[in-house]
């Protein structure tokens, strides 16, 4: 879902939603304007280690790009790069690559060249969850790659479209190199990013002739730079100032449904969570709308599950809503082993809005006499397996930014997935994993070439996940965007890594 908030943008969003995509290649019919604009992220792209892009996170930015592409509403895998792709057998597929595209060194892409560049970023960047390695790729012909997985696993052409698999030309790393729309010249640690409009684009030519990234981690900041006009456009508003920008005339506001999910996850194998009956009365207890409209400013949506109705394979149009209903949860409280014992919140101390959510889910619980405790971690210790095996309920959020979003389920809920794993291996345990029957719907899903058997499977995992209490479903995220009303939009993509700014100009 998408809201605009200001009339100028009211009036833009009609003409945005007839751009059609066809060839994986926008056609917007407008003139190549110019000037220059400044878009606002919560990190630097230039910061940390991103040596194999030539020294610029490959997130956002318009320079590299992937051989397919999510759709802008999530519901398909688009060609990009490659204009279309087959499996030859269990474990090897091949894509076929388009002939008009030229990096920004002059070089024609080729299948060797890509397959030269994603060999080297698997062979520095391990990417287990891909199913690939730095041996899986080889180039049949200058227009054909072919692509060893090392099992079988359907959901390939959508991770491929994962930023991470950005195609940078294997012949220098000292700047990015890429396909893209715009090109940077050069890099400077921890500084802006500026780009420049790259002449022989293959698609649409990009309406702005510089285009700067920042990074500005603070929310606040954001905001009111988006305000004094040193920024012309900003990811992650802070929903609080929603209303006063969209009442600014000089700012249009936006936001998108992302395909991420806020939750507590419900450890199973730490008391009291260990008791199916109480996770069922913590789920009853909870108000999901009223977190949204309240703590959220009514920015997302209630969640009933893991995952939002907009991934493919999501069961929540079929999964029931647990409440609230607190009589039924108080039912629930006596008739389990619950005597007393301290329910722990763990939320980091990086997420605001999480530790109001702890907060209201502590007063909800105390009403149906569950006492509880919440608890801060900064970042480096609330992503620990420590952390997590202490806790009760970790509120995250969690979502995909590729187009297959399959990883989500393993990492989550299959014994030998994300954290899971070091306990299950260690003391047969685990946080959030059912047991041996969820890992093998998992692993079907995973390995599943059909769509059908995959949805099946995946739907089945959730259906289960939540007949258990797994986790406390609270909110499925939108995201805010905000530009200055002199600015054209951009179209917005369901996952805003994946923006394509070819149309953001002056207006």
């Amino acid at each position: 879902m998408q809201q605009t908030l200001s009339r100028r943008q009211l009036l833009g969003g009609v003409a945005s939603g007839a751009v059609a995509m066809t060839a994986g290649c926008q056609s917007l019919g407008a003139e190549t304007g110019g000037g220059s604009k400044t878009v606002a992220l919560s990190q630097s792209l230039t910061s940390g280690d991103w040596s194999m892009y030539g020294g610029a996170a490959p997130y956002y930015s318009p320079m590299h790009e992937t051989l397919t592409a999510s759709s802008h509403d999530f519901s398909e895998i688009e060609p990009w790069l490659a204009t279309e792709w087959k499996t030859v057998d269990d474990t090897t597929w091949e894509f076929r690559l388009r002939d008009d595209v030229t990096f920004h060194n002059g070089e024609d892409l080729t299948a060797d060249v890509v397959a030269q560049s994603l060999s080297a970023l698997l062979a520095d960047r391990p990417l287990g969850w891909a199913k690939v390695t730095d041996e899986s790729f080889t180039a049949l012909d200058d227009r054909t790659l072919q692509i060893e997985t090392v099992a079988r696993f359907g959901a390939l052409a959508g991770t491929l479209s994962h930023p991470l698999f950005g195609i940078q030309h294997p012949s220098s790393y000292e700047r990015p190199i890429g396909t893209g729309p715009f090109e940077a010249e050069a890099v400077d640690a921890d500084s802006p990013l500026e780009t420049v409009r790259f002449g022989d684009y293959w698609g649409d030519e990009p309406q702005l002739e510089e285009l700067t990234f920042e990074g500005i981690s603070d929310p606040t900041t954001r905001s009111t730079s988006l305000q004094s006009g040193d920024i012309d456009a900003s990811f992650e508003i802070p929903r609080q100032d929603y209303e006063l920008l969209s009442a600014n005339e000089d700012i249009q506001v936006r936001t998108k449904r992302e395909p991420r999910a806020g939750s507590a996850m419900v450890n199973l194998y730490n008391s009291p969570t260990d008791d199916a009956d109480l996770r069922r009365a913590l789920n009853y207890a909870v108000d999901q709308q009223a977190i949204v409209e309240s703590i959220l400013s009514g920015i997302g949506a209630p969640a009933k599950g893991p995952y939002p109705p907009m991934i493919p394979w999501s069961a929540h149009d079929d999964l029931p809503a647990y409440g609230p209903n607190l009589e039924r949860a108080r039912e629930l409280v006596e008739q389990s082993a619950y005597d007393g014992e301290d329910v722990e919140l763990h939320v980091s101390s990086d997420t605001p809005h999480m530790q109001l959510i702890a907060t209201r889910m502590q007063e909800r619980f105390a009403e149906i006499g569950v006492s509880s405790t919440v608890r801060q971690f900064g970042r480096g210790s609330f992503y620990t397996t420590e952390q997590r095996a202490d806790s009760n309920l970790t509120l995250i959020e969690l979502g995909s930014i590729n187009g297959a979003a399959d990883y989500l389920v393993r990492l989550q809920f299959h014994s030998e997935g994300g954290d899971n794993a070091a306990l299950h291996e260690s003391e047969g345990t685990g946080l959030y994993n059912l047991g041996p029957d969820v890992d093998d719907l998992i692993e079907t899903g995973d390995q599943a070439l059909d769509e059908e058997t995959k949805h099946e499977a995946y739907r089945e995992v959730q259906q289960r996940v939540m007949e258990h209490g797994v986790l406390v479903p609270v909110y499925y995220k939108e995201y805010v965007f905000g530009q200055r009303a002199n600015t054209t939009v951009p179209q917005m993509h369901a996952v805003p890594h994946m923006t394509r700014w070819t149309e953001f100009a002056n207006e």
